[in-house]
């Protein structure tokens, strides 16, 4: 499937006009600002080309949503990059031992390389959406280290190989560390970490993406880094699997799944430049902003902080993907248990006060 974004934001002052004349905005949206060539055709990875790649993550049919069949061209223009929400994750792309399913992550590759966007991986090792078959249950505890070490450098090598200089950088591992005061600063409820007996296949993972793709930019991902319990932690994994003394990672992913009003902008500030002195960019891998209906005139000023911040560190973040493009679609309706809001963009793929807070800086 091809299609021209360059010559669609050709086209975006008509939707810029189109979006401003609809009448009154979808419920929980807010009404547009400027319209037309007030606001000119500019969009949001035009406004950032001197900062960062603005990025977003996309479906392509895998769990009944296809981002670029639903999206406009001139919506899925104002992004610089794409990550695939979940159709590279190990369940969707190998639900069974060699037995790949390509379809999806391919047509977002494509649609990548074709529109000159770059690509983020996400995500190799994870606890959650990795299929049974990686693991062995019984048997002797070498067994099934073996087993697990041996699947996990099929699927990666695999996978890796295929996108090599398509994605730029992988999500390598994510989210192995533990949220609580735990005897172990690592996830052992984790597959991976049941298998080895400890937090060592993390380093493996690193080394075999090293191996596999050694131009591509290696990071870990995790949510809630600007807690600096849940970071200290991380930085304890990095130090003690010696991954930033080895060369083994390039960077950090933190998520962005932020509220309204949390985290405060200083704590965001205290992990991106703890990560930074440690020789690390950081990337925010899945941004998007818990905000119920009647906090939607809240949104706007909330992207317009964070946005302040990222621009501030430019240099230090050097990417920033919305986990999204509308709000028509966004796994915080399910995992919040109400209705959300969290993006720049409506449920009618129309801007809101808050997409011109970002983009007009």
């Amino acid at each position: 499937m091809k299609t021209n974004i360059t010559a669609a934001i050709a086209a975006l002052s008509l939707f810029a006009s189109s979006c401003a004349s609809t009448g009154a905005p979808e419920a929980g949206s807010a009404q547009p600002g400027p319209t037309g060539t007030e606001r000119g055709n500019k969009t949001l990875s035009e406004a950032y080309r001197d900062h960062f790649p603005i990025g977003a993550a996309v479906a392509a049919g895998e769990y009944g949503f296809d981002s670029l069949k639903r999206y406009p061209p001139e919506l899925l223009a104002e992004f610089g990059s794409l990550t695939a929400e979940n159709a590279m994750k190990p369940v969707v792309i190998q639900p069974s031992r060699g037995t790949f399913s390509w379809k999806a992550a391919d047509a977002i590759a494509d649609f990548a390389r074709e529109n000159g966007m770059r690509m983020r991986g996400h995500t190799l090792v994870w606890h959650n959406q990795s299929p049974a078959w990686m693991f062995r249950t019984t048997g002797p505890v070498e067994e099934r280290r073996a087993w697990a070490r041996e699947m996990l450098r099929e699927h990666m090598t695999a996978v890796m190989t295929r996108y090599k200089g398509t994605v730029y950088c992988w999500d390598v591992v994510n989210e192995a560390v533990a949220d609580g005061n735990g005897s172990s600063i690592y996830r052992t409820d984790s597959p991976w970490y049941k298998m080895w007996g400890d937090g060592t296949y993390v380093r493996e993972a690193f080394a075999i993406a090293r191996s596999v793709d050694p131009d591509a930019l290696l990071f870990y991902n995790d949510y809630n880094l600007d807690d600096y319990r849940k970071r200290d932690r991380v930085v304890r994994m990095l130090k003690e699997q010696n991954l930033v003394r080895d060369k083994l990672i390039d960077g950090i992913g933190t998520q962005g799944h932020w509220g309204i009003d949390w985290p405060g902008i200083e704590n965001i500030q205290d992990e991106i430049d703890e990560f930074s002195e440690m020789g690390l960019a950081v990337h925010v891998t899945e941004l998007d902003i818990t905000c119920p209906a009647n906090r939607q005139g809240r949104l706007a000023d909330r992207y317009d902080e964070i946005f302040a911040l990222l621009r501030e560190n430019a240099g230090k973040v050097t990417s920033v993907t919305f986990w999204g493009v509308a709000d028509d679609h966004t796994w915080l309706n399910d995992f919040r248990g109400f209705k959300n809001y969290p993006f720049v963009f409506d449920g009618k793929h129309q801007p809101k006060k808050a997409y011109f807070r970002v983009r007009d800086f």
